[in-house]
This record gives C-alpha cells, sequence and structure tokens, in this order.
C-alpha cells in the first residue's frame, strides 16, 4: 500500500483445537478457530477486523501476539519471524505486542490495587525502582484520563469506562508498535464507547500505534479502522479500504452483516439480507468454500472448489467465486 511501513506479515496461519474423547482422551477431531489468514498490517494504521461470534477473530488476535501458539503459518513482524519462537525468545517481542481485553474487570485482581498491577509490567520487563514505577505508572494514569490518586484504588471502585482505562494504561506502559483491541469497548455503555474511542484515536496520533481493532459491532469498525477484514468461520473472505468495505461490499457475506446495521435517517430503506441457517461449526468444517451452506447465491462447484484469495480491484480482496 503505497509508501507505508509493513510491521506485521501474516502467512497461512492457522490455528486448530483438538477435540479430545475415549478413555485416553486422544484427538478426535479439530476445531478450526482460524483456517488459512494472510495479511498484513501497516505501521500507524487501525485495521478492523468483523464477523459474528465464533468466526475466530479473537483467536487470531491471541494467536498474533503470541497468547496463543500457531498450528500451522507463519507471522513476521518487522521482518523477522516470531510465530514458531519459543516463550524465552518471545519475550523481547511481546513488550511490542500487547492486548485490551473485552472485560477489564477480569483482566485485574480485584484484590490488588491498580498501581501495583500496573507496576508488574515494569518489574517484569525493566529495571527501575520502585520510586520510578509509582512514578511511571502515576503518568499513565494521567495519560489516560485518570488521575494519580487512583494508584491507590482497587478494580472495585472504579467504573467499567476507568477499568478499561486502566487496561489501555497497562497496554501502553512499554511502548508498544502494535495493540490488538479484542472487544474494547462492546462491554462499556454508548457514550463511554464515544469517550474511549475518542482516547484510542488521539493515544495513536500521539504515539503512531498500530491498532487490529476486533468487533462484532459495525458502526465502531467504521469510526476506527483504516482498512476492514471480514473473517467467516475462520476463513478470511474480504479485505479493504473502510470506504471499499461499506460502500462497495463485494462478498455476500459481507453484504448480509451491513444490511443489518440501523440506518441513520430512518426512511432511507434498504433490504435485509438474511442468511439461511446457523453457523456451522468449526469442528464439522464445510467443504469448498466455507459460506457455501448460507450463501443466498452459492453454486453447486462452492461446495467443493475453496474459493481464490483475488485482488479485484486496488488493495480490495475478497473470496469467492461469484464475484
Amino acid at each position: 500500500m503505497g509508501n507505508q511501513t509493513q510491521l506485521l506479515e501474516v502467512k497461512n496461519v492457522k490455528k486448530h483445537f483438538p477435540v479430545k474423547g475415549g478413555i485416553f482422551q486422544r484427538p478426535k477431531s479439530f476445531v478450526k478457530a482460524v483456517n488459512g489468514v494472510d495479511l498484513t498490517v501497516f505501521e500507524g494504521e487501525t485495521l478492523g477486523i468483523v464477523g459474528e461470534s465464533g468466526c475466530g477473530k479473537s483467536t487470531l488476535g491471541r494467536v498474533l501476539i503470541g497468547l496463543e501458539k500457531l498450528t500451522e503459518g507463519t507471522i513476521y513482524f518487522n521482518e523477522e519471524s516470531i510465530g514458531d519462537l519459543p516463550e524465552r525468545k518471545l519475550k523481547k517481542y511481546k513488550k511490542n505486542l500487547q492486548m485490551i481485553f473485552q472485560d477489564p474487570f477480569a483482566s485485574l485482581n480485584p484484590r490488588q490495587k491498580i498501581g501495583d498491577a500496573l507496576e508488574e509490567v515494569f518489574i517484569i520487563h525493566s529495571e527501575l525502582n520502585k520510586s520510578e514505577r509509582k512514578s511511571q505508572v502515576q503518568s499513565l494514569l494521567k495519560e489516560v484520563g485518570l488521575k494519580e490518586e487512583h494508584y491507590d484504588r482497587y478494580p472495585r471502585e472504579f467504573s467499567g469506562g476507568q477499568r478499561q482505562r486502566v487496561g489501555i494504561a497497562r497496554a501502553l506502559a512499554l511502548n508498544p508498535s502494535l495493540i490488538v483491541c479484542d472487544e474494547a469497548v462492546s462491554a462499556l455503555d454508548v457514550s463511554v464507547q464515544a469517550q474511549v474511542m475518542k482516547l484510542l484515536k488521539s493515544l495513536q496520533n500521539k504515539y503512531h500505534l498500530t491498532y487490529l481493532f476486533i468487533s462484532h459491532d459495525l458502526g465502531v469498525v467504521r469510526y476506527m479502522s483504516d482498512r476492514v477484514l471480514v473473517m467467516y468461520l475462520g476463513a478470511q473472505v474480504e479485505l479493504g479500504d473502510s470506504q471499499q468495505i461499506y460502500n462497495n461490499p463485494l462478498h455476500p457475506y459481507t453484504r448480509a452483516l451491513l444490511s443489518a446495521i440501523p440506518r441513520s435517517k430512518p426512511k432511507q430503506k434498504r433490504e435485509r439480507i438474511k442468511l439461511k441457517g446457523d453457523l456451522p461449526s468449526a469442528s464439522d468444517y464445510p467443504t469448498g468454500c466455507p459460506f457455501h451452506t448460507r450463501c443466498p447465491i452459492a453454486q453447486d462447484y462452492c461446495a467443493e472448489v475453496i474459493p481464490e484469495w483475488r485482488e479485484i480491484e486496488e488493495n480490495h480482496f475478497v473470496a469467492c467465486h461469484e464475484v
């Protein structure tokens, strides 16, 4: 994409979880949570990842920052392969790869003061003394819109929005290059969502951060993202600039997703595309195109042949036989 600098490159990434059974608990099948994703992420951009629950978007995010081990494929960070590194060697890269989780309360120890929780990052990854760590944490708290006195409070004393700000502060602590925002605003009230998204954008501009913004909320993704990846059942189905995806969706699944977004102007009518059936099980993966069982334009060969990942127009990719 032009002169943009490549930060992360993903090639044929797969994450399959074994389903065990029997006396000896041997794998009987595999849940194909992520099934062959190719992707490039550029410095300073926000790449939105969308799809319904169970499509593999959160698992992909966890794999990319090393919280889940690869089943297959390669991950390059700053042109260095990190996908198959042992934990000891991966540690130095993890400073640059951070995550903001959906439930900020679940990711905080309710018995631990916020200051102590944030200091742990510096205990593990730096040689700062106690007073230096405290100073760093208080600066972080101010950076995300909290106060220095919040250092001595417990998670239960914070609102949902404040807890998420703590989560953002923790992700920022080591000056990362890439932050995965996994449904980072989904659990918040709409007014608080807007405040947190504004904060994320401000921090991105200030520190030249790169975001992978995972969400099921297409309106939120449109506001936050430069490009959007659409996933279905662990597979990539469409990728393009935000304007391309929202104004000219090519894949039938993308069209169905976008048709469900409420209109800002009630008089503007748009036909709702209703998909037939339910999302197939990732442990009983469909043959051919993974979307063919629900696709309104599927042909016989769609059930047999996996569609090629093609560039239909500049920087606009899709996996569909009928496009």
